[in-house]
């Protein structure tokens, strides 16, 4: 059987009036960004990956046209996060949900345990585990949904601008999670934002500009054109783009987002 590098591929999507000409290589165990404004089409993209608007010929999963695979066998594998489609929650407590996804799973009741305290280490959950689920604030919000599909073991996390509406902090530590989930779960993230500050730890990006794909390269190497990124509508902020100039002139070797942490470093 032919080895499979890449997990997803689209070839020639078109989709209404809103996608044209998609082309996109996902390599397994990669984490991709996919940014944009807010009209470029990016969240209809993610939704056509996760099979939640469907499409023909146009993309193959693992090397399978993926409208040929069982919708129930593809979410075991799949996750999807669109936290601006707020989601209910029947059970009164997040410990309550998540032993409910769970119960659903074809496992042994004690790898079931080792599931749940995986997830809990993963996610820091701990603390809010009597609260009620849709009460939640928005970064346990989606550490919830985050939790709920890696209880699963995904090989594919799809997820759209996860990063609004949260503190810097509360950022971080949601990249932070996601970037450990890449390099040592070894989970292929596609992660769409309109924000260039979500897209540092990952490996490659795709911009997309009034629904086609108009810069794609390493995420470093398209940071450093802040002229095209700036004319698509784009803004590079300055932590990222003082560091991306640092690097040019060999100072630094990192992309660094913290003031205090670069003064230190230029200062060694």
């Amino acid at each position: 059987m032919k080895k499979v590098d890449n997990l997803i591929e689209i070839k020639n999507l078109k989709y209404n009036d809103i996608l044209e000409n998609i082309n996109i290589k996902i390599p397994k165990e990669s984490f991709v960004a996919i940014s944009g404004t807010n009209t470029s089409g990016k969240t209809t993209l993610i939704k056509i990956m996760s099979t939640l608007i469907d499409t023909t010929d146009k993309i193959m999963y693992n090397g399978k046209k993926i409208e040929e695979i069982n919708k129930n066998e593809l979410f075991k594998e799949v996750g999807i996060i669109i936290p601006d489609e707020v989601q209910k929650f029947e059970n009164p407590t997040v410990e309550d949900e998540l032993f409910n996804i769970l119960e659903n799973l074809p496992l042994e009741q004690s790898n079931k345990i080792k599931e749940y305290q995986r997830v809990l280490n993963l996610l820091h959950i701990e603390n809010i585990l009597t609260d009620n689920p849709n009460e939640l604030s928005k970064l346990n919000y989606i550490k919830l949904l985050l939790g709920s599909t890696l209880l699963s073991n995904i090989n594919l996390l799809l997820m759209d601008n996860i990063c609004t509406d949260i503190t810097k902090k509360e950022r971080k530590e949601i990249l932070t999670i996601l970037k450990k989930l890449n390099k040592e779960e070894k989970i292929t993230i596609i992660m769409s934002t309109d924000s260039l500050e979500d897209v540092i730890d990952t490996d490659y990006i795709y911009i997309l500009n009034k629904g086609k794909i108009e810069m794609e390269g390493k995420t470093l190497d398209i940071l450093k054109q802040d002229n095209k990124l700036n004319r698509i509508g784009l803004e590079i902020p300055l932590m990222i783009d003082l560091s991306v100039k640092l690097n040019d002139y060999n100072l630094l070797n990192d992309i660094i987002l913290d003031m205090d942490r670069m003064v230190d470093t230029l200062w060694k």
